[in-house]
């Protein structure tokens, strides 16, 4: 289980958002508590090279504890959505096809989430306010075919989630407005990406 949590942190260390984070929660209190020296509970017969290394495998574990906890991501929100932001993909009216212009976005996804193994997304789908008896099933189609583009392309469809699916929320202008523009409607034919860090969806926290 130590390697394991060890091997963790050598993946996350590896990300676009270390030197940021680090240098962010080097000064914060809840880092320093979790840092606490461990030597007080040592056995006090043994030598100080024993305990000067114990002292490290503990830091190291508490680290590598950290750094897969929800704490983390409190800690570091703002940092982890910037780094973790992807744009949203947009379809044609009455269509769940992958257009040409979401690509590039699911593209960087995938290179996104193969750089980072320790993460999942979220995908959640919508439609446009017309056609409303029809719209449930294309927005859960859309999402779909998102998340099956993203398997093609060696994303395991374990990591992979539809979170939910269908017409905009009641804050968007044209819910209940089908005479709506057409340009605000192609907006709501669209699937955001959450990522889900230490099994945090970044999207539903502040």
């Amino acid at each position: 289980m130590k390697t394991k949590l060890f091997i963790a942190v050598l993946t996350l260390s590896t990300s676009l958002i270390t030197n940021v984070v680090f240098a962010q929660i080097s000064g914060s209190a809840n880092y320093m508590a979790i840092h606490t020296s461990a030597s007080g509970l040592l056995d006090p017969g043994k030598t100080s090279s024993n305990i000067k290394s114990n002292e490290s495998a503990g830091i190291l574990n508490r680290k590598a504890m950290y750094m897969v906890s929800e704490q983390f991501v409190f800690d570091n929100l703002n940092t982890l959505k910037k780094s973790f932001a992807v744009s949203d993909i947009y379809f044609d009216l009455d269509d769940a096809t992958i257009r040409p212009d979401a690509i590039p976005v699911l593209n960087n996804l995938v290179i996104l989430m193969k750089e980072h193994p320790g993460i999942s997304m979220a995908t959640t789908a919508y439609s446009d306010s017309r056609m409303s008896n029809y719209n449930e099933k294309l927005a859960s189609n859309r999402a779909q075919a998102a998340i099956n583009y993203l398997i093609s392309q060696g994303i395991s469809a374990d990591r992979l989630q539809i979170e939910k699916h269908g017409r905009p929320d009641m804050g968007n202008p044209c819910n209940n407005d089908p005479s709506c523009s057409l340009a605000t409607q192609q907006l709501n034919r669209r699937t955001e990406f959450n990522i889900v860090y230490n099994g945090i969806n970044l999207g539903q926290v502040n």
